[in-house]
């Protein structure tokens, strides 16, 4: 007799195939024990062998062997005692405990470095099943209808902590060179009802595991040891490069011959709007999210203020000149909305409008204009006079008249070329989609009337105020660039021009997961999860990219500033020490004397990627814009809730040198940088963060010395800059 004892032998499944890369581990369970002595896991073809020593103090061994997935046991088989050499043959697992399947492309190539992951859709069945039957016995004792909704309710809250309530997630893998995926999960992850076998359903996410691309239907019953799931077929062009496909091969609503302006600021963008409506000869189309009648885009006069200065005023009297004009505008149950005083003004004329009425956290969110089927805009603002604004910010601006809540940076877009037809598009689409929906399907637009360019080379000729104003080619406000390969993107809430759309969270996936230099986003909201979590993988997985983000320190929605801080702190920001990270920067920006401080809101929905990808328009990074408004509740509850959203890409990746998108944003940083327009704007040493971090730093010693203009500038994210402004704020008896 030797000195070890040997156990070999064979794992398979029902069907007799092998199961390979299980764990099995040996026990010795003599006398109450249960003491790990040796492990192994089964070969390709699913045998194992154990070899452990003899215990000759214990010639009484009761060896117990354990097939274990995690930390987890599927099942113990028990060998026979004091024999050195056992073959257990075959040993049949006839649970399931895994899925298996590939992913391709449309040409049948695998896909490599897609994250799966395996769910189970009875999560929650057997809660929700309790819960009910909770409910139907207390209804039966409980007559009172006053009482019985509370109570209920109570009732509910209180169980809940009594259900061991998981997740649905089962386990996840990475598709290999081969385009293949094993998931392994013990059985004591998925929930079984009335011995009921698992269903299970497959997600394939995106090379950073944020983004899901599909689901695959749901297997019911799932009684095989290992599940074998059919080919998932995904674009090669959905998963990789820079473009939005919507789940197809091919570039969504992209157009090449496109001049295009970028109008920073809406005295710019205002002043623009109202020459091209004086201008409109055939129709006028607009959505907006508000639109105040008494709303004045442009002023020549400043003493003097009529109702012919009002740009619903321009409106009628382009109605009255033979214009189509229609309107759609936002009527919401929770976001406060003046649809009905927009009606009541245009009620005894021939202008059409109509609302959107959106009765969750959600809303007609894309504000754009189509005049004539040539010009198009995608706008930042609503129509409201406290949105007027200049690039020197001034907090008692005069032109913000009785609405001044202090000034507010946007960014604007205007087209002329083929991206206005889609922008039309839109447009129709949702005007014929309320005609289905509250008129019986009458008065609807019948033609996309698409024009295309009608002077290409003098429609985007700077005018003698700009060139007289400025001096260089990007020096100005307004950046004018012909030619451009443009992609309209969008957001649809579900139900209405069609199931649902969510371009522009498509666009920012590519943008973040290709960036490799720096990432900067402008904009007003930082709460959506995926957003969030792309940022993260990017940050991690390349030490040398830096994120710079311009936003509000305070939200105008009262959650989000939690939610902010949360995110912050999600993707690795301590937002008490802001200047402090090597990779990220967050930012507000202020205007005024040291004396009289105010934050300058920032509204606008910017991105720029490395100097050659680049987005304006009016979809925010929450999830009411781009995913669905998780932030108002939980996935199934919100996955309806969805605005109405548009913004414009911009391209420079075949032409990098070309430098539209660079100029762009040296234009934009010149402002927040207090950097004058005709100076030069290099990048140092140590990349672009650290000059938002000096600039930042020597504003708040500005502040701290208290005897500087502060005039648009920008502060860190954060406690320190707020208490700075506060304690100046306090000795200068403003803020009490």
């Amino acid at each position: 007799m030797g000195n070890t004892y040997k156990i070999s032998g064979r794992l398979t499944d029902k069907n007799k195939e092998p199961l390979d890369n299980i764990q099995i581990k040996c026990f010795d369970c003599s006398f109450l024990n249960n003491k790990e002595i040796s492990s192994t896991k089964t070969g390709s073809n699913g045998e194992f062998k154990i070899i452990y020593l003899k215990d000759h103090q214990n010639p009484q061994h009761d060896i117990k062997l354990r097939i274990c997935i995690g930390d987890e046991s599927v099942m113990t088989v028990s060998p026979e005692k004091d024999v050195d050499d056992i073959n257990l043959r075959d040993i049949i697992i006839d649970v399931n405990i895994g899925v298996e399947g590939r992913v391709i492309d449309e040409n049948g190539n695998p896909v490599s470095g897609l994250h799966v992951a395996a769910e189970d859709v009875d999560f929650g069945k057997v809660e929700l099943h309790a819960l009910n039957l909770i409910e139907s016995k207390i209804k039966s004792f409980i007559k009172e209808e006053g009482i019985l909704d509370n109570y209920i309710g109570f009732i509910k809250d209180q169980y809940k902590v009594l259900f061991p309530f998981g997740d649905k997630f089962l386990g996840n893998d990475v598709t290999d060179k081969n385009g293949y995926y094993r998931i392994i999960y013990p059985p004591g992850k998925y929930k079984k009802i009335a011995n009921k076998d698992p269903n299970i359903q497959i997600i394939v996410k995106d090379k950073s595991g944020i983004f899901e691309l599909r689901r695959t239907d749901v297997y019911e019953n799932v009684k095989d040891t290992i599940k074998h799931v059919e080919k998932t077929v995904i674009n090669r062009a959905e998963i990789e490069g820079w473009f939005v496909t919507l789940y197809s091969p091919f570039k969504s609503r992209f157009t090449e011959n496109n001049n295009v302006e970028i109008l920073i600021d809406n005295e710019m963008l205002l002043e623009k709007i109202t020459s091209v409506i004086e201008e409109a000869e055939s129709y006028i189309y607009l959505t907006q999210f508000k639109f105040d009648p008494d709303f004045i885009p442009k002023f020549l006069d400043e003493e003097k203020f009529k109702e012919e200065h009002t740009l619903a005023y321009k409106l009628l009297e382009s109605q009255n000149r033979g214009t189509d004009v229609k309107i759609i505008i936002n009527e919401n149950a929770v976001v406060p909305d003046n649809y009905k005083e927009l009606r009541d003004y245009f009620k005894e004329s021939k202008v059409e409008v109509r609302n959107f009425p959106a009765k969750g956290p959600y809303t007609m969110h894309a504000k754009v204009l189509v005049v004539d089927g040539r010009k198009a805009f995608i706008i930042g603002s609503p129509f409201n006079q406290g949105y007027w604004d200049t690039d020197k910010h001034l907090i008692d601006e005069p032109l913000r008249l009785d609405k001044n809540k202090g000034p507010v940076h946007d960014v604007s877009i205007y087209l002329e070329g083929s991206a206005v037809e889609h922008v039309e598009e839109f447009f129709i689409g949702l005007w014929n989609y309320l005609s289905d929906q509250y008129l019986d399907g009458e008065c609807k637009i019948t033609e996309n009337k698409f024009k295309g360019l009608e002077s290409p080379k003098n429609s985007m000729e700077y005018t003698s105020h700009e060139l007289n104003n400025y001096k260089n080619e990007i020096d100005t406000n307004s950046l004018k660039i012909e030619n451009a390969p443009l992609q309209i993107v969008r957001s649809i809430t579900p139900g209405t021009v069609n199931k649902g759309e969510k371009g522009v969270l498509e666009a920012y996936r590519k943008a973040i997961f290709n960036a490799n230099d720096f990432i900067y986003l402008e904009n007003q909201y930082f709460t959506n999860k995926y957003i969030m979590g792309a940022l993260k993988k990017a940050l991690e997985n390349n030490p040398d990219l830096q994120l710079i983000m311009l936003i509000n320190e305070v939200p105008d929605v009262p959650t989000y500033k939690s939610w902010q801080h949360y995110a912050f702190e999600y993707i690795g920001l301590d937002i008490q020490k802001t200047l402090e990270h090597p990779q990220i920067g967050i930012f507000t920006k202020w205007s005024g004397k040291v004396n009289n401080i105010k934050n300058c809101y920032i509204h606008s929905k910017v991105a720029i990627v490395d100097d050659i990808w680049a987005t304006v328009g009016t979809a925010n990074l929450d999830g009411s814009s781009l995913s669905c408004a998780e932030e108002f509740g939980n996935r199934e509850v919100s996955s309806n809730y969805l605005n109405m959203e548009m913004n414009a890409l911009l391209f420079d990746l075949n032409n990098p040198k070309k430098g539209t998108i660079e100029k762009f944003r040296k234009t934009l940083w010149k402002e927040h940088l207090g950097i004058k327009f005709n100076s030069d704007l290099t990048c140092p040493n140590d990349k672009w963060l650290n000059l938002w971090n000096k600039t930042a730093e020597n504003n708040l010693k500005i502040l701290k010395e208290e005897k500087q203009i502060f005039n648009s500038g920008i502060l860190p994210y954060g406690a320190k800059a707020q208490w700075e402004i506060k304690r100046i704020m306090k000795n200068l008896n403003i803020l009490k």
